[in-house]
This record gives C-alpha cells, structure tokens and sequence, in this order.
C-alpha cells in the first residue's frame, strides 16, 4: 500500500508521533518520528490581538450552539465578540475558517486532556478513567453537542467541508485515543486488532446516547458524578473486552 492510497492523522503522543492511515477496509497505526509539528512561533502572519481573538471564538462557540451553521453570519459574531466586522476578518478568512478554528480549539482541549503527564505513572485503567473523565468533560459540557446538532444538513450537500471538519476536530481526537490504546498494545496490556476501532468502541462506551439526549434537548449538560460513573463504567466494559489474557 503506497501513501497516496491511503489518508492520515498525525498525533503526538509521549512524544512520539504516531500516523493513523485507514482505507475503506483496515487501519492501522505507524510511528513517524520524521515529521515535527509546526510550533505557533514558526507560523507566518502579523500576530493578533488573543483577547479578541478568544472573544471572537467565545461568540462563535454562542451562535453556532444555538442557529444552524447556515444562518450564523460573519456580522453576528462580530456583534456577539462586540468588535467589527473586519477585525472578525482579519483573524478569520471565512466563516468555515472559524468553524474550523473552533472545533480545533475544542480538539486541542480534549486532546491535551488525553496527553496530560499527570496519567502516565498510573495503571491503565486509570489512566482511561481519567481520560474518560476529562473528555466526557468536554463532549457532554455546555454546546458541543448542540452545535454539532447544527451541521448535519450543511455536511451532508458539502463532503469536502465536511472532512476538512472532521479532520480538524473528532478525527484529530479519535487518532490520540487511538494512539493510546495502539501504546497499551504494544506494552502487552491491551490485545486488539484494530486500536482506531476499539478507541471508537471506547468513546461510545463512555458516551452512551448522552449527546443524543443533550442534542435534542432531553437532558441537561452532564454533572461531573455522572461523567465520573460513564467514565468508570465504560472503562470496565472495555477492558473486559480487550484485556490481554496471560
């Protein structure tokens, strides 16, 4: 299989970065230690102001949780950070750079919770109780659900939007999750045929049909006791499942 049969995520895990490739029929997982990810320092541009940068975000992050992608402007959320419409511009060409900024910042936030040192002396199972925790913590909190709720139709006339979508966020973080569980396999405390798999057999595992709950509003955002027994109860399921056997 050559490389232009096949398409990737790069992760950086324990320092190692890990290439998960998948065709329609397998996946599989690679270390690359050849490829360096680009620092925020090494990007060109004119630095922005970050507080109205942030802001701008926060506002996305507001109207995309509440009105279909469609309908949100560029107008709107100038309005809603409470700056023009050009300082909107300058920071974000248009609005699925936003979009997509956005979801990588939400991305970012899960995928440095599922990297954190503070798991990496723990036992496996607390380490992915843990993870578990900190990425239900995001997934179930307040508007990352509803504002996936608002792309459906827009994703669906848009394969190309939709990728560049996919890859900037849920991919970004299902190839770190992967890369975690590939690690546990290669130590022998895991035994699993395919890590992206079972790294999306985990995520449901912890998820349940929450976000679906949440989605359509029958539920409020998730309470940390609640994330807390989703994470130890799926973590449980998971390892009974894929456990390496002695």
């Amino acid at each position: 299989m050559t490389t232009k049969d096949m398409s990737g995520i790069r992760i950086l895990y324990r320092r190692v970065q890990y290439v998960i490739c998948w065709t329609n029929k397998s996946s599989m997982i690679v270390k690359d230690n050849r490829v360096t990810p680009p620092s925020d320092s090494a990007r060109p541009g004119r630095p922005k102001d970050r507080a109205k940068h942030a802001a701008i975000l926060q506002a996305a992050r507001t109207l995309f949780g509440r009105q279909p992608f469609d309908v949100v402007t560029m107008e709107a959320v100038a309005a809603q950070a409470g700056v023009s419409k050009m300082t909107v511009y300058s920071h974000f060409h248009d609005k699925e750079t936003l979009f997509e900024t956005l979801v990588g910042a939400i991305a970012d936030q899960m995928i440095a919770a599922l990297s954190g040192p503070e798991h990496q002396d723990a036992s496996l199972r607390e380490r992915l109780e843990a993870v578990g925790c900190d990425l239900l913590g995001v997934l179930l909190g307040p508007g990352v659900c509803e504002m996936a709720h608002t792309l459906p139709g827009t994703l669906r006339t848009n394969r190309t939007l939709a990728l560049r979508f996919y890859n900037a966020g849920p991919g970004r973080v299902r190839a770190a999750l992967a890369a975690i569980v590939a690690d546990a396999a290669a130590r022998g405390e895991l035994a699993v045929d395919d890590p992206r798999l079972a790294a999306e057999d985990l995520v449901c595992l912890w998820e349940g049909n929450r976000p679906a709950m949440t989605t359509f509003g029958l539920a409020e955002p998730a309470s940390p006791e609640e994330i807390r027994q989703r994470a130890v109860r799926g973590t449980d399921i998971f390892l009974r499942a894929y456990r390496q056997i002695s």
